[in-house]
């Protein structure tokens, strides 16, 4: 009697997956912007938007990888560029909003782009970040670190980090 309990649950357990059991919902992608240079300017801060999707819910953090990716290779003959590219790809590592401020908190990436600490460098690169991050209405503020560190990352680029 007991072993033909058990096979009976077995063999309803196996039906409900052919049959597609209910799963939980997929999130639908959504469309965000990141942001990057196009052509030569004198403002170092100028940076226009391009399309990615990326999976919901971690819409933010989702912008960020793509950002970090750089642009395509189409958008580069298109004359994109900016600071990010395959060198800078994979090196975010959190992102938590908290009373509206993002925390955002990179693999040190610095030995990658090391012309972002002049003056012109660090205003292109926080442009970059910036935009980025503030399109989302529940993010205010950003502050960034680098393996946990605000220092190590406003220190590089020759700022005070943010409190809070």
């Amino acid at each position: 009697m007991k072993r033909s309990l058990t096979f009976a649950v077995a063999a309803c357990a196996a039906l409900a997956l052919v049959a597609g059991a209910p799963s939980a919902p997929v999130a639908k992608p959504h469309t965000v912007l990141i942001y990057a240079p196009r052509g030569v300017t004198n403002n170092c801060a100028r940076v226009l938007p391009l399309k990615r999707v990326v999976p919901a819910p971690a819409l933010l953090g989702g912008a960020i990888r793509a950002l970090l990716r750089g642009p395509t290779k189409d958008e580069r003959v298109r004359g994109y560029g900016g600071l990010f590219s395959a060198k800078t790809a994979g090196h975010l590592r959190t992102v938590t909003i908290a009373r509206n401020v993002a925390h955002i908190d990179f693999r040190n990436f610095a030995s990658d782009i090391p012309n972002a600490s002049s003056s012109c460098g660090s205003a292109l690169l926080l442009a970059q970040l910036e935009r980025t991050a503030r399109q989302f209405p529940n993010v205010k503020r950003v502050v960034y670190s680098f393996d946990g560190s605000r220092d190590a990352f406003y220190g590089w680029l020759q700022r005070v980090a943010p409190q809070g």
